[in-house]
């Protein structure tokens, strides 16, 4: 038995319903920290701390879905979340604090890494930037919806609660709330084919220098992503005073405009000049936006920049995952995924501890500092995805013939 087709929608289902649940429960995380009292290298550290659950968890998620079926590891994956959900809602210290935001990340990479080899395996090496993409847009479209319910979720539960919305009690009710919508995305998982991973493997010579170069973009990438985006809501409320309602608008606006950039770009560029070009100019078309938002002091020039960068970097994104994907065999996708992602995470979480010191420092001027090393960082990994890639035909399909297109030009 084999995973198809269905078990690719079905896990698209699951991707959707906890991005909506996790859309709703990250749109508040941050506030809460700051009405705990948390800012600066703090908040950085307790931002980078799912990062550091990442990292922690990569050798698991590269290991243990050996002999075991991807549903195994997904469902394993979300409860250890759970569980670290569960604690930055009942915690107010800050170590418990620091170890759920850990946990919530360690389960996070098991669930997600196994998921993403699943739509891999179940989708044909042609169709998967088209089917990454997908999922991409489907995530975003269910972050918009969040970002928009959250928005105006406040004031109701605010008012259930009798408190302000910034207590610190209104703020856990949202978060918990989050994380039991994102709970629900067990039940199409527990539909999905109980298949345990089989195959051959790459030579071990080969595989492990192809893995360096993609384990070097996805650091760089790590480290410009770190410095900004887990901010984006703080960005908006800080600088320009945006309150609670408009900032669900204002991040789904945002979560839009990514989504039709994730269904565009494996559909029409990767098709038309090759997953490698494709991937390579999108992101050094996306610096010019970050640099009208880091120095623009209009709100609407800001939301403008930022949702014309999400167009461009999450349509990048897909066809990324597609040409990592059909590199390396089934059998290695959910760690090599696993081990891409401790890259990105361990980047991303040094990138947000010094972006909170930068901030911490400065105050909302350091978001322009911020925005800055992005572009810096994005910029070098499009030069590192050139260098290295240029001439890479994906080949991790075994038994099928490799096509140069769309997954990749010679």
């Amino acid at each position: 038995m084999t995973l198809g087709r269905r078990d690719a929608f079905l896990y698209l289902a699951a991707a959707t319903l906890g991005s909506f649940g996790l859309g709703v429960a990250a749109f508040y995380l941050n506030f809460l920290y700051r009405s705990l009292g948390y800012d600066g290298v703090a908040l950085g550290a307790l931002v980078g701390a799912a990062a550091l659950g990442v990292v922690i968890g990569a050798v698991p998620a590269a290991t243990i879905a050996r002999g075991r079926s991807r549903r195994t590891v997904i469902l394993s994956g979300g409860v250890l979340a759970g569980f670290g959900l569960a604690g930055l809602v009942l915690f107010a210290a800050f170590v418990p604090l620091f170890l759920s935001a850990t946990l919530f990340g360690l389960g996070g990479i098991l669930a997600s890494s196994s998921g993403a080899a699943l739509l891999a395996d179940s989708t044909a090496a042609g169709a998967r930037s088209s089917r990454f993409g997908q999922q991409i847009a489907l995530g975003t479209m269910a972050a918009f919806f969040a970002s928009a319910l959250a928005g105006v979720l406040a004031a109701p539960v605010a008012a259930f609660l009798h408190a302000d919305v910034n207590d610190t009690i209104v703020l856990r009710a949202l978060v918990a709330g989050g994380g039991i919508c994102a709970a629900l995305s067990a039940i199409p998982v527990l539909l999905i084919e109980n298949v345990p991973v089989a195959g051959p493997t790459l030579d071990a010579p080969r595989r492990y220098g192809l893995l360096a170069r993609f384990l070097a973009v996805e650091v760089v990438f790590g480290l410009g992503a770190g410095s900004f985006l887990p901010f984006t809501n703080l960005f908006f409320a800080e600088r320009f005073g945006v309150p609670f309602a408009a900032l669900g608008v204002l991040l789904g606006v945002i979560a839009v405009a990514g989504s039709l950039g994730a269904l565009a770009h494996g559909r029409f560029l990767a098709r038309r000049f090759g997953a490698v070009p494709a991937v390579v100019g999108v992101v050094l078309g996306s610096v010019p936006f970050a640099l009208v938002a880091a120095f623009a002091s209009e709100l609407p020039v800001v939301v403008a920049a930022l949702a014309l960068r999400a167009w461009l970097m999450y349509g990048s994104s897909a066809t990324w995952n597609a040409i990592t994907f059909s590199s390396f065999t089934p059998r290695e996708r959910a760690g090599v995924n696993a081990i891409a992602a401790l890259a990105w995470n361990g980047g991303s979480g040094v990138g947000a501890v010094i972006s909170g010191a930068i901030r911490g420092a400065v105050g909302p001027g350091g978001y322009t500092v911020n925005l800055l090393t992005l572009v810096v960082f994005y910029t070098g990994a499009a030069a590192l995805i050139l260098i290295f890639f240029r001439q890479h035909v994906p080949s991790g399909d075994v038994g099928a013939v490799v096509m140069p297109a769309p997954d990749s030009r010679a």
